[in-house]
């Protein structure tokens, strides 16, 4: 049966399985009735430009972004590994944010220039929810944060990573009325920058942040009354801890999550009581040493015995679970209440674990847990309680693995990233492709700490990958140089035919020509290349050896620039 044959209620719900771009690039303009299907559909446009190929972009930009602009409701744009320059590229075609009246949510990814997010965020006048995510700068210079605060009708900010401390949070000049949900992750502020934070968004009823006390007892200088949700990573002492809540008496919602700090049952109880009387929901991970003892066992059950009490079992029914390794020399534990709600663990699969619950068999299931570190042991030691993580959707671990992993991840249906360390033997690569069978959904396969490189590696298979990785900006120390036949190889394996987006070092930059070449499904390639001359700052493109090398060899449509805050990473967004 012929689509159009459908009643239109059918045509609609099959819309809603597809995203605005496929939408548009599929049925915009076939005809009048579809027209108007997609306008009932969309009456606000959602762009999500994270992963579209160079093509489709320059389709949507010249043939359907001009009759649907002032219709586009949220709009994502990423500078990254998979769509390298492309927010520049959009506003270089005269497509200005300001041309998109109607735009209310705008999601930027991994921007690197001070400069652009300034531009962006000055044409986005009237939107209502901003993300910046992983847009890092060196620059301490904080326009940009004045220039957020400064927009009339945000309601929902979420910065994440756009500086290793909150520094720019001190001169923060601009006073927000709008401003009511707030993130600041992966960004460190003190109580002063906080405490600026607090005085130039007065209307701020949630907040998501990381605290670092270098003082032993620091206080915030005003309440912060509308304050009623707060997600918190802290690091400092119990004394900075009790005085910042003793500033938020409204809470209702408190999720935290401490470093290097042991603070018993008894001693949260009376914070909770004491400063927070109206908290309904208490979250809680704290990660510690235990104390050095002969017995540990006997000094996890004192811990546990403190969370026994008549205020956690009975009035809240707050149980908590506490895990250690016997064999770590440092004696790190972690306490968690149950169920576990955050959505990353770090998992050993020998560790001894003890709980408040009557039933240790019970919250078993980690369905909360996204991201999972598996960090395993080939000895027989037994995991005292079964958790199964059934929900992952990014795993990293070590090769070769015990088989316990089996009964821990049952499951990998929602597996999108894998990253892998392989150590040596044939063992290591039957388990890489037991994995790959179990992840039918797989998008990103990663090898990090790649420190060797056997062929037995091109000879995996999995149906779903797009995109490899073979070094991370990350650990440049650990990066492994590809020659002309390992280049070869990958270009003609199976995961190299249906690869969209690669990672890679090679020795010479003819190799990326072949595999640009031969690698029929490459959108983008990101490399370092070892006879690039490695110039100490990024160089104009008429000064760059390399690039203009490239500019010569390389199709006119390919868009070639060098990574702005590692020069010697340079990206290629190809078709």
């Amino acid at each position: 049966m012929k689509l159009e044959y459908l009643p239109n209620e059918i045509i609609l719900e099959i819309f809603d399985y597809l995203n605005a771009i496929h939408l548009i690039h599929a049925f915009h303009n076939v005809n009048l009735r579809l027209n108007k299907l997609l306008d009932i559909s969309f009456q606000s446009y959602c762009l999500d430009f994270r992963s579209i190929s160079k093509y489709d972009f320059n389709i949507i930009c010249q043939q359907h972004l001009p009759s649907i602009i002032d219709k586009v409701s949220s709009l994502h744009l990423a500078d990254d590994d998979e769509t390298p320059n492309l927010p520049k590229i959009l506003l270089s075609n005269i497509f200005t944010l300001s041309r998109f009246t109607h735009l209310k949510a705008l999601s930027l990814y991994s921007i690197q220039s001070l400069d652009l997010l300034n531009e962006i965020i000055l044409q986005c006048h009237y939107i209502t929810h901003l993300k910046l995510i992983q847009c890092f700068y060196e620059n301490k210079e904080c326009q940009l944060i004045n220039n957020i605060w400064s927009l009339p009708k945000l309601i929902d900010c979420h910065i994440d990573g756009i500086m290793l401390k909150g520094i720019c949070f001190s001169e923060l000049s601009i006073k927000s009325l709008s401003i009511k949900y707030l993130s600041i992750k992966n960004i460190i502020c003190n109580i002063p920058y906080l405490s600026s934070v607090f005085q130039q968004t007065p209307c701020l009823q949630r907040l998501c942040t990381t605290i670092a006390c270098t003082e032993k007892i620091e206080k915030l200088p005003d309440s912060i009354p509308l304050l009623t949700k707060l997600t918190l990573s802290y690091h400092g002492s119990i004394l900075s801890m009790r005085n910042i809540f003793q500033q938020m008496c409204n809470l209702h919602t408190l999720t935290i999550n401490t470093s290097y700090l042991l603070s018993d049952g008894s001693e949260w109880e009376n914070i909770l009581v004491d400063y927070l009387p109206k908290l309904k929901y208490f979250r809680l991970k704290m990660s510690f040493q235990l104390p050095e003892s002969n017995n540990l066992d006997i000094t996890v059950d004192e811990l546990l015995n403190t969370f026994r009490t008549d205020f956690w079992i009975k009035k809240h029914q707050w149980f908590v679970r506490c895990d250690w390794n016997t064999s770590d020399p440092f004696n790190n534990a972690i306490l968690y209440t149950l169920p576990y709600l955050f959505d990353d663990f770090h998992f050993i699969n020998e560790s001894c674990s003890k709980s408040t619950y009557s039933d240790e068999k019970q919250y078993c299931s980690y369905d909360h847990v996204k991201s999972l570190q598996y960090e395993n042991s080939i000895s027989n030691h037994s995991v005292s309680i079964p958790i199964v993580f059934l929900n992952i959707t990014h795993l990293d671990i070590m090769l070769p693995f015990n088989e316990k992993l089996l009964r821990n991840i049952p499951s990998l249906n929602h597996l999108k990233s894998l990253d892998v360390t392989l150590l040596t033997g044939e063992s290591t690569y039957h388990q890489l492709q037991l994995l790959l069978n179990r992840a039918p959904h797989l998008h990103i396969l990663r090898f990090s700490h790649l420190s060797d490189l056997e062929m037995i590696l091109f000879k995996i298979t999995n149906t779903s990958v797009r995109r490899l990785d073979f070094f991370t900006k990350e650990s440049m120390l650990y990066s492994w140089y590809f020659n002309e036949d390992q280049c070869n190889v990958l270009a003609n394996s199976s995961l190299g035919q249906q690869c969209q987006t690669l990672i890679i070092d090679i020795i010479r930059r003819t190799n990326v020509l072949y595999l640009i070449n031969n690698m029929s499904n490459l959108r983008s390639l990101t490399f370092q290349c070892k006879d690039d001359k490695g110039p100490q700052k990024i160089l104009p493109s008429i000064d760059d050896e390399l690039i203009q090398w490239f500019d010569q060899h390389l199709p006119r449509t390919c868009s070639i620039s060098r990574n702005k805050t590692q020069s010697s990473i340079i990206h290629v967004w190809i078709r």
